[in-house]
């Protein structure tokens, strides 16, 4: 049987001039749906004077205000960023929480059939899933399941194991997972767990990890694929912004963009300031066809960029952006220079006898030397030589002086959803 190179070739392979094109008639019909159907956008377009008319390309968006990360803007009632009657609304997810409060992100029946096909089908389909495969999601989001569900490919219940680890990593052996969907941190964790309890990666069919939902250093997953012999594969979205998501090819250099459903701008989080590809920024995107709950110019919270334009060598010519390297929320600021976890995690993983756990030590919002707790592995004796070389590594890499505490392993505390890295002490 010849496999399906693409889940959607005719707009994975689109030439970027008829992309261009095809980009600025749909924003067209994004702004003035918006426009028309929304209290909210009424409201931020007369503020700012603009009409929909005065929007015909994409170098036009920055007439346009920024909408800001839904987590925090929990002032504006739902209903004045409903475009649709509430009768309408056939699904309701919601935000993570990890900045504010949990938000409720409605969906229409139009809108949850570009969310499984185009976003959640087709991005794991770039990362190389297929319909026989099996499918384990351990971040306990129902919507990527019925993601994987349109794809065709077999999964193992969000409730199976009831949600006890090792029930779930006997069930990853027993059930023939091929791939397990999960946040980076907690994988290893996951991992680790396995190897506690007897079962070696190598004796079950796991063939692919898909990482989502956080920053994952490139010499931590280089590091870890080593050791397990799978790749571990890098997936981008957010439930306020799908079917707009961007996903890693075979090619590994970057993420492939579903630039046909929505724009990713890239600026400087403090002046707003569009950025050239290339540069690292605060991302914002544009959706083009959400009918429940139009977002445009909406300031996503996350650090990344926007790679050079080529074609790709896995044949799709969709744009690509960089690895998240985590949320603007996120940036430590250490004499002047932005640092960011994932900047810490990549030192981190050039050392054999620390762990993967560590915290930023934040006394104020700006400081002179990086404070940071780190666990280390429980047989290592000489701590004071191992501290000397790490906090050499850490102003070799990244110019700055340290101030290091190493921890016994299990010294900070675990948690369950999305690693917490920075502890504020102001």
């Amino acid at each position: 049987m010849i496999e399906r190179k693409f889940w959607d070739e005719e707009n994975e392979t689109l030439p970027i001039q008829k992309l261009q094109k095809l980009q600025n008639e749909r924003l067209q019909n994004a702004i003035d749906w918006a426009y028309k159907k929304t209290k909210f956008y009424r409201a931020l377009f007369d503020q700012a004077e603009v009409k929909p008319q005065d929007i015909s390309s994409i170098e036009d968006l920055s007439k346009i205000p920024f909408t800001t990360d839904i987590e925090v803007a929990t002032d504006i009632p739902l209903k004045d960023r409903l475009a649709i009657p509430e009768e309408k609304i056939k699904m309701y997810h919601s935000t993570s929480g990890t900045v504010g409060s949990v938000v409720p992100i409605p969906f229409s029946e139009k809108d949850m059939e570009t969310f499984f096909k185009d976003g959640e089908a087709r991005s794991r389909w770039t990362m190389g899933v297929r319909p026989w495969d099996t499918i384990q999601i351990l971040t306990r989001f129902d919507c990527c399941l019925l993601g994987y569900k349109k794809l065709g490919a077999s999964i193992v219940l969000l409730s199976a194991g009831r949600y006890s680890t090792d029930h779930q990593i006997r069930l990853t052996k027993e059930s023939g997972v091929t791939v397990i969907e999960h946040m980076p941190s907690l994988l290893l964790h996951y991992f680790e767990r396995m190897e506690q309890i007897g079962i070696d990666i190598k004796d079950t069919e796991l063939r692919m990890v898909s990482g989502v939902g956080e920053g994952w250093a490139e010499s931590y997953k280089k590091k870890i694929e080593g050791k397990y012999g799978i790749p571990f594969m890098t997936l981008y979205g957010a439930v306020e912004t799908v079917p707009f998501a961007a996903a890693e090819c075979e090619a590994r250099k970057g993420m492939h963009i579903n630039a046909d459903v929505g724009i990713l701008e890239v600026v400087d989080p403090k002046t707003g300031k569009l950025l050239p590809e290339g540069e690292e920024g605060e991302l914002v995107v544009t959706m083009f066809e959400r009918e429940a709950m139009p977002l445009i110019r909406y300031r996503v919270g996350d650090v990344g960029s926007i790679l050079p334009y080529e074609i790709c060598s896995c044949g799709r010519t969709m744009p690509k952006m960089s690895y998240v390297k985590g949320r603007v929320s996120q940036i430590v600021n250490i004499r002047g220079k932005n640092i960011l976890p994932i900047d810490v995690e990549e030192v981190i993983a050039g050392f054999e006898d620390l762990e993967n756990e560590f915290r930023i030590i934040c006394s104020k919002q700006e400081m002179e030397v990086l404070k940071l707790r780190i666990e280390h592995k429980s047989e290592v004796k000489q701590l004071k030589v191992l501290k000397e070389k790490v906090e050499e590594m850490f102003f070799n890499n990244l110019g700055i002086n340290t101030e290091l505490d190493l921890v016994p392993k299990g010294k900070l505390e675990r948690v369950t959803f999305k690693a917490q890295r920075i502890e504020k002490l102001y």
